[in-house]
């Protein structure tokens, strides 16, 4: 019984930062003013389900985005991924090749009492400069997003609210206008924590559960829905 409970401690034991099912730090589908520490990297891939996943405008097939994510600084986080359109082989007769993506964000307020963490985002970057056509991007996005803990005797509470724009010639798709989400992590569990957010387009709903203090899973339903998920380790 003793070893039961030390090994049921292990899974349980240790908090993970949620990553959306972008890659980067956030909810389910939005991002959060959450930040990895310096030096801390995450592996991880998120399953969007048919019809929410858009490519080109389809809506055709189900989505998979594998990523990697870098706390480079200690206010700064990139992100490189490949979103992949399920069901669609890989090859020059298709035409088809998986989607990439680097994505930026950098801190620009730490939370405090009174005030929330302020994050600065930017999606796709590499269609501002040229090296992708602004047409070719699916994902891009610029958007600022504060977060904001509240403590009670229930448990914690963290709030994001998150303003997505047009940023020079780069529209802003994957996300549009005033948007965010909450989460709830009770005091009772707090390796798990309940997580509802509208990501411009719709609800999404979930859970997001953490273990061994590196592993982070997150089982959701969007657009109230569809089944989504995504899982990542943190090195």
């Amino acid at each position: 019984m003793k070893k039961l409970v030390v090994i049921v401690f292990l899974v349980v034991s240790g908090v993970v930062s949620g990553q959306s099912v972008t890659g980067t730090s956030g909810l389910i589908h939005i991002p959060s003013a959450r930040m990895l520490e310096d030096g801390q990297l995450v592996l991880g891939a998120a399953y969007i389900p048919k019809p929410y996943f858009f490519r080109y405008g389809r809506n055709n097939n189900p989505g998979l985005n594998t990523y990697i994510t870098y706390g480079i600084l200690p206010f700064v986080e990139i992100m490189f991924r490949y979103t992949h359109e399920l069901n669609m082989p890989v090859n020059v007769n298709t035409r088809y090749f998986p989607d990439r993506m680097l994505g930026f964000r950098a801190r620009l307020l730490k939370e405090k009492k009174y005030l929330p963490a302020l994050v600065l985002g930017l999606q796709d970057a590499s269609a501002i400069v040229g090296d992708t056509c602004l047409g070719c991007s699916n994902y891009s996005a610029t958007y600022f997003v504060g977060s904001k803990s509240f403590k009670t005797g229930l448990g914690d509470f963290d709030l994001s609210i998150v303003y997505a724009f047009d940023f020079l010639e780069l529209k802003s798709k994957d996300y549009m206008g005033i948007f965010g989400g909450i989460s709830f992590t009770p005091n009772f569990f707090k390796n798990a924590s309940i997580l509802v957010e509208h990501n411009s387009k719709g609800i999404n709903t979930g859970i997001g559960l953490t273990g061994f203090s590196k592993f982070n899973l997150m089982l959701g339903v969007w657009n109230l829905d569809r089944p989504t998920f995504s899982f990542n380790y943190l090195f």
